[in-house]
């Protein structure tokens, strides 16, 4: 017990573990995330469904997605892709959430939308070509360390098409600074998201302000087991996105303050971007 208090108490290196899959595919973890993906007014799996709607109505703005070929990264159950196919877009969906893709089957059944969804983690897995847009959003990139999130990017733009467009968000560096360390101890932390029984939750913030990075991370302490759950995640300044986009070869058409098109300020907690495939 010392030894693992005393690890849950230190400072980790940056990016040391990586335990995004562990969020979405624990089968308690994994419906759990489902319904938080389903709740029109939540914000723990994917924005409210009102600023999904206005992202899309952007997008199409932008882009004219009526018969374009989509790849939505990280789909979960469907939310983004649904609204793409309303549209007149070709979707493809591709997520590593077994359960989530089981739902968005289901619903596909019943909507008969021209989408398909494939079981695939995109850091690993073969990608489908031949796109014309492709999507990653809910600060997915942020989450991954610098050579995880130059592997996707390259991969996203190999995705897709002579003049094809990828479309992300990610964190604002803004953001960092209304942060503050924490520690945290509770009986069932989060009123049982993390487990079915018995547990007890502790939350750690740690800062890294000279990256530009934060770590969110928890220790479940059940009575059979304990385990933990590393949420990194990267924050940009506009200078900084604009040159790791431009590393993985892409060149910057857009970069607004959400994907819902507002304004890029000092104080938007996000930066929307559509990028070209230089």
């Amino acid at each position: 017990m010392y030894d693992l208090l005393k690890d849950i108490s230190t400072r980790p290196t940056l990016f040391s573990k990586y335990t995004v899959p562990d969020l979405w595919t624990r089968p308690h973890l994994a419906k759990q995330m489902l319904v938080n993906h389903l709740d029109p007014d939540g914000e723990r799996a994917s924005y409210r469904f009102s600023a999904i709607d206005q992202a899309v109505r952007w997008m199409d703005s932008k882009l004219a997605l009526s018969g374009k070929r989509i790849c939505d990264l990280g789909c979960g159950p469907g939310l983004y892709a649904e609204r793409f196919a309303a549209i007149g877009s070709q979707v493809t969906g591709i997520d590593f959430s077994q359960h989530s893709l089981s739902y968005a089957n289901r619903e596909l059944q019943k909507k008969k939308l021209p989408i398909q969804y494939l079981h695939a983690d995109y850091l690993k897995n073969s990608l489908p070509t031949g796109f014309d847009v492709v999507t990653l959003i809910f600060t997915d990139l942020c989450a991954l360390s610098p050579d995880q999130r130059l592997n996707l990017l390259r991969r996203m733009r190999d995705m897709l098409n002579p003049g094809g467009r990828i479309v992300l968000d990610v964190a604002n560096e803004a953001a960092l600074t209304k942060k503050r360390e924490l520690t945290q101890i509770e009986d069932r932390l989060m009123n049982g998201f993390w487990a079915a029984g018995k547990y007890i939750g502790i939350k750690r913030i740690f800062l890294y302000p000279n990256e530009n990075v934060s770590l969110d991370r928890y220790l479940i302490v059940e009575p059979h087991e304990s385990w933990e759950i590393f949420n990194w995640l990267q924050h940009y300044s506009p200078e900084s996105l604009v040159a790791e986009l431009q590393t993985a070869g892409f060149s910057i058409d857009e970069m607004v303050g959400s994907l819902d098109g507002e304004p890029l300020t000092n104080e938007s907690r996000l930066i929307g971007v559509i990028a070209s495939k230089a």
